[in-house]
């Protein structure tokens, strides 16, 4: 199935960190913000969800961010003003510091045919693949550059994990097909 053409990316998840201050009274902050959640005892940060745009907040004492559950890294500036807006309002001291940055994307999608696990994992002599199908149904494909993971179905179906950008995300999916392509191991879809 040699096809240089990558295969539809669904992104799924995006996930960003940045920073917004030195500190943040999170007990106050959940007084003051509508529909935050937090309970110290249970988890460290300050759980906030957002739906224009869809967003879920996790805000540290230490001023830091973690903006994750969104759909594109096209989001993350209105995403990101938004949550400024909302720690404004709550009276929260910010500081300027650089922009959120993407740390993780997970993307989803499907070669046009199978894919024989075990002939491949054996194929590529383990070399960085994980395939244990008692434990996990697919095999794991680890790529060094650009760094993220494939999660690779029998059925074709795929999940690419650890990668910053959809370009590297792409290049992640050709780096597996051209190691199917060289096994041999494609099956009909």
């Amino acid at each position: 199935m040699i096809d240089a053409t990558v295969p539809a990316l669904r992104i799924q998840n995006v996930v960003a960190t940045g920073r917004v201050a030195s500190v943040l009274d999170l007990d106050e902050l959940a007084e003051r913000i509508p529909g935050a959640r937090y309970d110290k005892k249970k988890f460290p940060g300050l759980v906030l969800h957002r739906t224009s745009p869809k967003v879920a907040v996790l805000i540290y004492t230490p001023g830091k961010i973690v903006l994750t559950g969104m759909q594109h890294p096209d989001v993350l500036p209105s995403a990101f003003a938004t949550v400024l807006e909302v720690l404004r309002a709550a009276g929260a001291e910010l500081e300027p510091f650089d922009p959120p940055h993407v740390v993780n994307m997970v993307s989803s999608g499907r070669f046009g045919d199978g894919v024989a696990l075990q002939r491949f994992a054996i194929a590529m002599n383990l070399e960085r693949i994980e395939y244990e199908p008692e434990i996990f149904p697919g095999l794991v494909y680890r790529v060094a550059d650009p760094h993220g993971v494939a999660l690779v179905f029998g059925s074709g179906a795929f999940v690419v994990t650890g990668t910053r950008t959809e370009a590297e995300t792409a290049r992640v999916v050709m780096e597996v097909r051209r190691a199917i392509d060289q096994a041999g191991v494609w099956t009909p879809g």
